[in-house]
């Protein structure tokens, strides 16, 4: 049966259902990868950004209880396809370059997730709830630190990695 959304607080908890259920796919998937990455520096953000997601699913949980409701068993489409995308470049490449890639699908699926986070900031705001925009906010600001990490790790270490081995082929 299809759900009506009838009110903004309907409309924030259903938005915040995918979120959910999107770190909890990324905590099953994301450690699948850490043996394939071949840089040490990327191995280690990788495992932190790993480690952080039951974090983020706490806070969420606590964020349903200001609100009153969820999660409840919401599927992300929009994760899983960025998962099917992640593990395809990671099948294709290897090295250095699987480095590569596997950071720049990483930037698409932290950059979305910068995205989602942030509009469900802009809801808690308009509805006033100062506490659940704090929390939002928290999370905003570890996906953006992830996301300025591996840019540092692609630009100082990964990309130039990658761009050695082609050089040398």
């Amino acid at each position: 049966m299809k759900r009506t959304l009838e009110n903004l607080n309907e409309a924030l908890t259903f938005h915040l259902e995918n979120m959910y259920d999107a770190e909890k796919m990324l905590q099953r998937k994301l450690a699948d990868f850490i043996p394939e990455i071949s840089s040490p520096a990327l191995k280690k953000e990788w495992t932190r950004y790993c480690s952080g997601t039951p974090d983020k699913r706490l806070k969420l949980k606590r964020i349903f209880s200001y609100l009153l409701s969820g999660p409840f068993h919401r599927k992300n489409a929009a994760m899983e396809e960025m998962l099917k995308e992640l593990k395809e470049v990671s099948s294709m490449t290897k090295g250095p370059l699987r480095d590569v890639m596997l950071i720049a699908t990483m930037h698409q699926i932290i950059h979305w997730k910068i995205a989602a986070y942030g509009t469900a900031r802009a809801l808690s705001m308009v509805m006033e709830l100062q506490t659940v925009t704090e929390l939002l906010e928290e999370i905003v600001q570890w996906e953006k630190e992830a996301d300025a990490n591996l840019s540092r790790i692609a630009e100082k270490h990964v990309n130039l990695k990658a761009g050695d081995t082609v050089a040398t082929q």
